[in-house]
């Protein structure tokens, strides 16, 4: 058995059509074609033909790749020291581009930063053009940030998603036979000041959309069951106890017979106060403080204004309320809506 037949033989178990379906870099891609119609069985000369190489080039990626794996067919960018991150790397690099973020203390991380650290800790030499294709290949983008409170504890939000599961085991032992549906309640305020979203146009053009500067507004109290892919909102003009009392007392009506809801919510100062009257067939529990992250209901505002109102302009109160209605009505009344965006697997009584 010849070289040739060896190296064929040792690509056999690579998936080389499942990496070109994936795969973005066209240089790789056109090797993960040739590399495949040899897996294939076809000859080199007639593989040459079909992707319009020569014979010497691909037979060069076929040993390449025997030799180095997939890295073997990522081009070299200069000379010097190595210019590729070692695969078993990969995730140590991760981290410490995340501690540099946590180093930094602000501001962004840009590519001459990442060319450094691949330097200093792992000495690998990387192109400009190469630090974007190494981020691209390890499906790290380029994202907004979420915010957070600086008092944000991520250890208090995992002892909640722990001890989460214990806390209902007690209430349905208190309970006796009744049963448990888990509820998730926000607000979110609408107004003449809205928000901004993107929008389809020509590339290298910013579009510009009318924003109002009035200061007319309303408020969405929401609440939704994943389990049950069902939700009940209100439109009220005010964001207090008394208005948090309406939309409990909505919630209540909304639970199922036989059923007990728990209410997740977060500690706003009118969801704790002792002014509230808590239905019978009601707990309320209220998430760590600074964690929104914990309630899907900010993705359903996210979609909501992402989706119906943003881009918008009120001419008064009325056309307001009627926004918020239709917006709501269309998110809750889509099957499956509910039940895709705010399941939580930690949370869920199914």
């Amino acid at each position: 058995m010849n070289k040739k037949s060896d190296c064929i033989e040792k690509i056999q178990e690579f998936d080389f059509l499942a990496s070109y379906k994936v795969e973005r870099d066209p240089h790789i891609k056109i090797k993960l074609l040739a590399l495949y119609h040899l897996q294939q069985g076809k000859f080199l000369k007639d593989v040459a033909g079909i992707i319009l190489y020569d014979e010497r080039t691909v037979k060069i990626w076929l040993s390449r790749f025997v030799e180095f794996d997939y890295e073997g067919l990522i081009e070299k960018e200069g000379r010097g020291r190595c210019p590729r991150l070692p695969v078993d790397l990969e995730d140590s690099f991760k981290v410490e581009l995340s501690k540099r973020y946590d180093e930094k203390a602000g501001g962004r991380i840009i590519a001459s930063e990442i060319q450094e650290l691949l330097s200093d800790s792992f000495d690998c030499c990387y192109s400009i053009s190469g630090i974007y294709a190494l981020l691209d290949r390890l499906n790290l983008v380029w994202i907004s940030g979420r915010s957070k409170h600086p008092k944000h504890s991520q250890e208090a939000i995992d002892l909640f998603k722990e001890t989460f599961p214990l806390e209902l085991k007690k209430l349905k032992k208190d309970l006796g036979t009744l049963k448990i549906e888990v509820w998730w309640q926000d607000e979110m305020r609408v107004g003449q000041q809205g928000s901004l979203s993107r929008v389809w146009a020509d590339k290298g053009t910013r579009p510009r959309v009318v924003r109002q500067r009035q200061f007319l507004s309303t408020y969405i109290f929401g609440a939704v069951c994943p389990d049950r892919d069902t939700g009940c909102g209100l439109i009220l003009p005010e964001c207090n106890a008394g208005m948090m009392q309406i939309h409990l007392d909505q919630v209540s009506s909304n639970i199922r017979k036989g059923y007990h809801g728990v209410l997740m919510m977060d500690r706003a100062s009118w969801h704790t106060t002792e002014a509230l009257i808590v239905p019978e067939n009601m707990t309320l529990m209220p998430l760590p403080s600074y964690s929104p992250e914990l309630n899907p209901m900010e993705q359903v505002w996210q979609q909501l204004r992402k989706i119906r109102l943003s881009n918008t302009v009120f001419k008064d109160y009325e056309e307001i309320v009627q926004a918020c209605c239709d917006a709501w009505n269309c998110f809750v009344d889509e099957e499956g809506n509910i039940e895709r965006l705010c399941t939580r697997n930690w949370a869920t009584q199914k």
